[in-house]
C-alpha cells in the first residue's frame, strides 16, 4: 500500500479503493482482492457525510464492539458506562492536515470514568487512510488488517495483547467534538435521534464471512459537515466460516 500512517502523522493514500456498493459505480474487484477492495484478512470502511469534512471542528468515528455481546455503541455513554466501546477507527485533523488511526478504549477501574482512547501501533502495510475517497471531500476510507484488533481493554495500566475477538461484531458511527477533558460531545450517529434517542441498533457483522454492506444514517444535523450519510463496511476473511 502507498502512504504512511502513525499517530499524529498526515496520511493520504493515493491508491483508490475499487468498490461495489449501493450508490457507487459497480466495478469488479481486482484479482486477489475481495469486497471493498480488501485483501484477505482485511476490512474496508467508507465514511460519507452530507458536506465536505470539517476537521477543524469535528472528529469522525467508527466505533466497533468486538466482544460478541451484541451491544451497539451508543451516545448514552453515561447511562451505559460506555458499553460496546471496544475499538475505534477515527479521522481527525486541525484544518490544515488530517490523519486517521485505530485505537482501543482502555477502561478505567471506575466504570463511571470515561475510558482512555489509546492509539494502536500500525504500519503502512496493515492500516491505510484515504482522505478523499470519492473525489468530492465527503468520503474517507480506511483499510485495516483485522489482526490489529487484538487488545485487552479491561482496566490495566496499558492495553495488552489478548485472544482473538469474537466473530460477531457490532458498530456505530459518530461525529463528535472533544472538550479536551476526555468527554465527547456528540453531533450525529447512525440513529434516527442522531446525538440522542432513539438510538441505532447495529446489525450483526459476521467477521468470518465476506460481505460488503452500506448502512444509512437517519438524522439531519444543522451543519452538513457533521451529518453522517452512510457507512460502508466490507470484510474479507482469510478463510470463511459460518457464525453461530
Amino acid at each position: 500500500m502507498t502512504g504512511r500512517l502513525s499517530f499524529g502523522f498526515v496520511v493520504v493514500l493515493v491508491t483508490a479503493f475499487i468498490v461495489a456498493a449501493c450508490g457507487r459505480q459497480v466495478t469488479p474487484n481486482p484479482p486477489g482482492l475481495g469486497p471493498g477492495g480488501a485483501p484477505p484478512g482485511y476490512m474496508a470502511v467508507f465514511f460519507d457525510t452530507q458536506a465536505a469534512f470539517n476537521f477543524s471542528s469535528y472528529q469522525y468515528y467508527i466505533v466497533l464492539n468486538t466482544t460478541g455481546s451484541g451491544v451497539t455503541p451508543s451516545t448514552d455513554t453515561l447511562q451505559t458506562n460506555w458499553a460496546g466501546y471496544s475499538f475505534a477507527l477515527v479521522a481527525r485533523g486541525n484544518g490544515v492536515s488530517t490523519y486517521a488511526q485505530p485505537a482501543v478504549f482502555l477502561r478505567n477501574g471506575n466504570p463511571h470514568i470515561p475510558p482512555a482512547l489509546v492509539p494502536l501501533g500500525t504500519t503502512p502495510q496493515n492500516f491505510s487512510y484515504n482522505l478523499n475517497a470519492n473525489g468530492s471531500g465527503t468520503e474517507f476510507s480506511i483499510l485495516a488488517q483485522r489482526a490489529i484488533f487484538k487488545y485487552n481493554n479491561s482496566p490495566s495500566p496499558s492495553p495488552s495483547p489478548s485472544a482473538s475477538p469474537s466473530n460477531i461484531w457490532t458498530f456505530n458511527a459518530f461525529t463528535t467534538q472533544n472538550n479536551g477533558q476526555g468527554q465527547w460531545y456528540f453531533l450525529d450517529s447512525m440513529g434516527f435521534g442522531g446525538p440522542i434517542d432513539p438510538q441505532f441498533v447495529s446489525p450483526r457483522l459476521c467477521m468470518t464471512q465476506q460481505f460488503d454492506n452500506t448502512y444509512y444514517a437517519r438524522y439531519q444535523t444543522s451543519d452538513p459537515a457533521a451529518q453522517i450519510v452512510s457507512i460502508e463496511i466490507a470484510n474479507n476473511p482469510v478463510t470463511q466460516a459460518p457464525c453461530p
